[in-house]
């Protein structure tokens, strides 16, 4: 059959072998945590508060943030969550100090449904708008059992539950069965997690954005089939807005707010714009009178809160590298010197401050070439 899921430009999938952790309730049975959700979650994003973590493992602090703002929050397993994480703002939206926090561990956060998801950024930056085209054909499709996707559901599991248990109970719940389950959906235990009410295509793409996976659906002779299936580079979604006033004015501004955009106009009433789900949201908030904003970090904006005390040099420079995609080399015979212990704080620091800082009480200096980072020996003092 033909459908908006079958076709390769607007799905998802992979083979890695990763799963998802949920930051939700500790313990199976506590006393839900009352989610932000809708309009709620809109303006809670938005509220201020203040976090100071020193060594603080990664999973503990985006639980702890969860559990206090009342926003769910979904790491990739690709991402380690144990970590230990140094930073310190103030007075800072929570939106904006969950992305500070996924541009310093290298990775994306993007919003599907009414859950924040933290990851690799080529995942982050796609999963709103494979959820919202998985929904727009669900609703779109002549099928009963593909059309319940689109109803909203409380998704809740215990502890040591399998990725593959979840995905075949929603298969069976929708009188469906999986094609290809095994061969993407590696054994894995997940903890214990509890959703805020989701569309079950979003909790599908939740579901299987850890494996880099979506899913397509085929009528057989026995009944509906999901298989999974890879992920497009780029994923876009097409919408017509309403918009009564200037429309070569709107134009210009969101192609100048969102030049990846492509935007078409009639004149009159109606703007269409191809682009991703966060920008149609965005040009809609704009097309209302509200203000457009920018929420994606760029690898090249990235800044750094962090304290090093006591730690040897060369560790540190090869740890720290690859966060700005960059490959350290080290002078060769020099072992002992790159042992040296270091110790330095940053904050809100950028890629030249953090190296600056690095090498500051060191024998050594640096140099940008390229992807590669280039240490050397400091010359001699004249």
């Amino acid at each position: 059959m033909s459908s908006l899921a079958s076709k390769p430009q607007f799905l998802i999938c992979g083979l890695l072998t990763a799963a998802i952790l949920l930051f939700s309730q500790p313990l199976w049975g506590q006393e839900k945590i009352p989610w932000r959700t809708g309009i709620e979650l809109d303006k809670q994003l938005q509220r201020p508060f203040d976090l100071t973590w020193d060594s603080v493992p990664l999973r503990d602090g985006l639980h702890s943030i969860s559990q206090t703002q009342g926003v769910a929050i979904f790491l990739d397993r690709r991402i380690d969550p144990d970590q230990e994480m140094t930073m310190n703002f103030a007075a800072e939206p929570v939106e904006s100090g969950l992305l500070r926090i996924a541009a310093q561990i290298g990775a994306g956060m993007s919003r599907v449904g009414d859950v924040i998801y933290i990851g690799p950024e080529a995942t982050a930056k796609r999963l709103p708008t494979v959820a919202e085209l998985q929904t727009q054909f669900a609703k779109g499709s002549t099928l009963t059992e593909v059309v319940k996707l689109v109803h909203q559901k409380q998704h809740h599991w215990p502890k040591l539950t399998t990725p593959r248990d979840l995905l075949i109970n929603v298969a069976v719940a929708h009188d469906m069965t999986w094609s290809n389950l095994d061969q993407v959906v590696k054994h894995d235990l997940w903890p214990a997690v509890d959703f805020p009410p989701l569309k079950t295509t979003e909790y599908l793409t939740l579901l299987l954005a850890g494996y880099d996976a979506s899913y397509r659906f085929d009528k057989t002779a026995s009944g509906v089939q999901l298989q999974l299936v890879p992920i497009p580079e780029n994923v876009s979604l097409t919408r017509t807005h309403r918009f009564e006033g200037n429309h070569q004015d709107a134009v210009a501004k969101i192609q100048e707010l969102f030049p990846e955009a492509t935007v078409k106009s009639d004149g009159k009433m109606r703007i269409e714009v191809t682009a991703s789900q966060e920008i149609q949201e965005q040009v809609a908030k704009l097309l209302r009178g509200g203000t457009a904003r920018k929420t994606v970090v760029m690898p090249g904006e990235k800044v750094f809160t962090l304290k090093i005390k006591d730690q040897p040099l060369g560790p540190i420079v090869q740890a720290l590298a690859p966060r700005f995609g960059l490959e350290a080399v080290l002078p060769q015979g020099m072992e002992a010197e790159l042992n040296q212990r270091i110790s330095f704080a940053v904050e809100n620091a950028d890629m030249k401050a953090l190296w600056d800082a690095v090498f500051s009480e060191t024998p050594f200096t640096y140099a940008l070439e390229g992807d590669k980072l280039i240490v050397s020996k400091k010359p001699a003092a004249q």
